[in-house]
C-alpha cells in the first residue's frame, strides 16, 4: 500500500492523485495546544478489497476511525457564471471524504483507496514540548511529530451555539421505538457527538396542549423537563423554545400561532394562558436565563408589522422571557432580545445591526441554505473545509455571541445522507434544492452516529475562538492582527491550509 498523510483543513476524494493536496506528507505534524485531539486524515492507495491490515497507534494516545466516501450530486445556486475561486471547490457530481466511521477489522476502500481518520488525544496536563510516535498500518510505519504548547482550551466555550438535533431522523433511521430504552442509548449518543464539537444549546419541544373548550387550554412540560434534565446532565446549558408563531406563505403578512392568525382574538386568549405558563415554568426550574423563545422563524418584509405586533403582545404576557429569531435585515427593529441575521445579512448592514447592542441585546450570527453566492463563508461540502473552520472566527472578529444552523442531522423525506446531498426542502409555500451537506453534521451509522469532518472543524472553530479570546486577554491588538491574517470578514479568508496553519501556529506560539 502506499499512503498520504493529509491535514485536516482540506477535504479529501478517493479519486484524487495524491499529489493534488496542498498538506500533503508522509508523517502526521501539527503544533497543538493542551485538552484537545489532533485529526489527520490517511489515504491509503492499492487497496484490496478483503484488506484487514493491523492497526495501531503507539506512543500517544488517542483512536484510529475509517473515512467514508459521501456522494455530491451537484452544485444547487452555483454556475459558471456565478462561480469564485474555491466556490465551488469541485463541480459534482463525485464522492468526498467527509463521514467519519468506527473502523471494524476490515477496510471499505473505493476503487482501491481507503481513508483512516488519525484523533491523537492531547490531555490538559500534557507536557509541552515535542511528542513523538508513530501510526501502523500492516507494514506501513507513519510518524507522528506533534508539538505541543501551553496554552490549554477549555472544556466550555463561551459561545453560545446550536445546529439543530432532530430526535424523529434518530428513530427514523435507526428503527427504534422513541419511547424505547434503546433509542434513549441512541438518542444520548448524538448528544454526546453534538456535546464533542462544544455545541451547548439544543432546540427543546414544546408543551403538550389539550384543548378544554370555550378557549381555555391546559399545559404539560413535563416533556420539556425530562429533556431538559436528560442533557443537562450531559453538559447543554442553553435551549431554543421554538417559536410562538409560524407563517402560512413568504407572501403573506399572516403569523399563525397554534393554527390561528397571531393578530386574533382566539390566539390572543391562547397566548394569555401559554406564555405566563411557561413563564412561571422556567422560573420555578431556574432555567429562565437559559431558555429564549422566538416569534417567527426569519421574517421578512411581508409579516415585518405582524411580527412586531406579535412581539409586544409576547413581552406583556412573558416580560422575563427573551426573544430570539433568525432574520434577515428589515423592518423589526425593537422586537428581539438576540438578533440572528445570516452572516451575509450581517455583514452588509453591519452599522445598522451594530446599534440594536445600544439597548443592551445580543447579536449573533447564523447560515442555512443561504448564503451561497459572492463567496460568504457556509458548511456546505462543496466548498472549503476551512469555510466551515472559519466560521467561529467570525464570532471573533465581530464579538458575535453566538451561532445558529437548523440542521445537526435533520435529513429531508427520502433522502440517504451517504447518497443525496441535494434533497429537496419544503418551508411554507416555497421549496429549495439543498446545497450539499447543509441537512446534516452527523450521519445515521451502522453502528451509531458517525461523526463528520464538518463536525470535526466546527470543534476546533470553537477551539480557535478560545484560544483566540486568551490571547486577546492578554494582547488584544495581537490577537486581532492574527485574525485578520486568515479572516477578512464573512465572504473574505485565507485558504490555503498551509497558511492558515502557519497563523495558527503563530496564535499558539503567542500563548506560550
Amino acid at each position: 500500500m502506499k499512503y498520504i498523510v493529509v491535514d485536516n483543513t482540506e477535504w479529501t476524494y478517493p479519486d484524487l492523485d495524491f499529489a493534488s493536496y496542498p498538506t500533503g506528507a508522509l508523517e502526521l505534524q501539527a503544533d497543538t495546544p493542551r485538552n484537545t485531539s489532533v485529526g489527520f486524515q490517511v489515504l491509503l492507495r492499492e487497496v484490496p478489497e478483503d484488506a484487514a491490515p493491523a492497526i495501531a497507534l503507539e506512543g500517544v494516545d488517542g483512536e484510529v476511525l475509517e473515512l467514508v466516501p459521501v456522494y455530491v450530486e451537484g452544485n444547487p445556486g452555483l454556475t459558471p457564471e456565478n462561480a469564485l475561486p474555491h466556490f465551488p471547490e469541485r463541480w459534482g457530481p463525485y464522492w468526498i471524504y467527509d463521514c467519519v466511521r468506527t473502523r471494524g477489522e476490515r477496510l471499505h476502500p473505493k476503487d482501491g483507496v481507503a481513508g483512516l481518520y488519525v484523533l491523537v488525544r492531547i490531555p490538559a496536563g500534557a507536557a509541552v514540548g515535542r511528542l513523538e510516535g508513530t501510526l501502523r498500518v500492516g507494514e506501513l510505519s507513519i510518524p507522528i511529530r506533534l508539538q505541543v504548547h501551553r496554552a490549554v482550551v477549555p472544556d466550555e466555550t463561551q459561545l453560545k451555539f446550536i445546529n439543530g438535533y432532530n430526535r424523529r431522523c434518530v428513530a427514523q433511521f435507526h428503527h427504534l421505538d422513541p419511547e424505547s430504552p434503546a433509542f434513549d442509548a441512541m438518542d444520548t449518543a448524538y448528544l454526546t457527538m453534538l456535546r464533542r464539537m462544544h455545541q451547548n444549546m439544543l432546540y427543546a419541544p414544546a408543551a403538550a396542549v389539550t384543548e378544554l373548550g370555550d378557549n381555555r387550554y391546559a399545559f404539560d412540560f413535563a416533556p420539556l423537563e425530562a429533556f431538559i434534565n436528560k442533557t443537562w446532565n450531559l453538559g447543554f446549558r442553553y435551549y431554543n423554545l421554538g417559536g410562538i408563531g409560524g407563517r402560512r406563505s413568504w407572501k403573506e403578512s399572516t403569523i399563525l400561532v397554534h393554527g390561528m392568525p397571531a393578530m386574533g382574538y382566539e390566539a390572543y386568549r391562547y397566548m394569555a394562558q401559554y406564555l405566563p405558563a411557561l413563564q412561571d415554568f422556567l422560573e420555578r426550574h431556574g432555567w429562565l436565563e437559559h431558555c429564549y423563545l422566538g416569534i417567527a422563524d426569519e421574517p421578512n418584509e411581508a409579516n415585518a408589522t405582524e411580527f412586531r405586533a406579535l412581539a409586544g403582545i409576547v413581552r406583556k404576557l412573558a416580560p422575563r422571557i427573551k426573544l430570539q429569531d433568525a432574520m434577515s435585515y428589515g423592518p423589526i427593529h425593537g422586537a428581539l432580545d438576540v438578533w440572528i441575521p445570516l452572516n451575509s445579512e450581517y455583514q452588509e448592514h453591519r452599522e445598522q445591526i451594530e446599534t440594536f447592542r445600544e439597548g443592551g441585546d445580543e447579536i449573533w450570527h447564523y447560515v442555512c441554505c443561504g448564503p451561497r453566492l459572492h463567496g460568504y463563508i457556509n458548511r456546505f461540502m462543496d466548498i472549503p473545509l476551512l469555510a466551515t473552520r472559519y466560521l467561529f472566527w467570525g464570532n471573533y472578529a465581530y464579538d458575535l455571541k453566538g451561532y445558529l444552523h437548523w440542521a445537526a442531522n435533520s435529513y429531508q423525506p427520502g433522502q440517504d445522507p451517504f447518497l443525496q446531498n441535494n434533497p429537496e426542502h419544503h418551508n411554507a409555500d416555497s421549496m429549495t434544492i439543498l446545497p450539499p451537506g447543509d441537512t446534516h453534521l452527523i450521519y445515521p451509522g451502522e453502528d451509531g452516529p458517525w461523526m463528520s469532518l464538518r463536525l470535526e472543524a466546527q470543534r476546533e472553530s470553537a477551539e480557535d475562538y478560545e484560544l483566540l479570546t486568551m490571547l486577546a486577554r492578554k494582547d488584544r491588538a495581537a490577537a486581532d492582527a492574527l485574525c485578520a491574517q486568515c479572516f477578512t470578514s464573512f465572504n473574505q479568508v485565507e485558504y490555503d491550509p498551509n497558511r492558515f496553519k502557519a497563523v495558527r501556529t503563530q496564535l499558539l506560539e503567542a500563548l506560550d
